[in-house]
């Protein structure tokens, strides 16, 4: 079995350490929405080789971080045992986001086009800069040649998921920068 599959599986957060003596477990978030939280009945646990399915008894922010109380984990010792491991889910279980609103693993591998429907390149990378995202594009042509394009509406005309395409009309040198 393979334990974690990106197609269809997300990582939401990662276990730190036991947080009392009781089970509960404070977790790093990995998610834009640390407010999910309350609602999580269940994830997957996945460390080293091991993947398991854990139902959630309580649940709640904590600062920056997650405290989680799993059915069947009791003690600090038990708790101490998923130090380590990551919470996964999948990804049809994310939270919902506004129209216009996309997750990174939607946008990345998209092709670029101008909107007079010329190949501008492929999705590689996001970096999440303090402003606004930029998109690490591959630009085609076969050189190698990488480019950052600005992911803001001012740039962006249309996204679409199920054609594998976004279009964008860029300011004239933008791609030569």
């Amino acid at each position: 079995m393979k334990l974690f599959n990106e197609k269809d599986d997300v990582v939401i957060g990662e276990i730190l350490s036991p947080h009392g003596i009781g089970g509960m477990l404070k977790v790093f978030p990995y998610s834009d929405f640390p407010e999910r939280i309350d609602k999580l009945h269940e994830a997957e646990l996945v460390r080293e080789t091991t993947r398991r399915s854990m139902a959630v008894e309580n649940a709640s922010l904590y600062g920056r971080f997650w405290l989680v109380k799993y059915q069947g984990v009791d003690t600090r010792e038990e708790a101490r045992r998923l130090s380590g491991s990551l919470l996964v889910i999948q990804k049809d279980k994310r939270m919902p986001l506004p129209e216009g609103r996309f997750y990174y693993d939607q946008l990345i591998g998209l092709q670029i086009y101008s909107p007079d429907d010329e190949l501008i390149g492929l999705i590689i990378d996001i970096i999440t800069t303090g402003g606004h995202d930029l998109f690490l594009v591959e630009q085609a042509g076969g050189e190698g040649k990488k480019a950052l394009i600005p992911a803001v509406k001012k740039f962006i005309r249309q996204v679409d998921l199920g054609a594998g395409r976004i279009v964008v009309d860029l300011p004239e040198g933008l791609l030569d920068l």
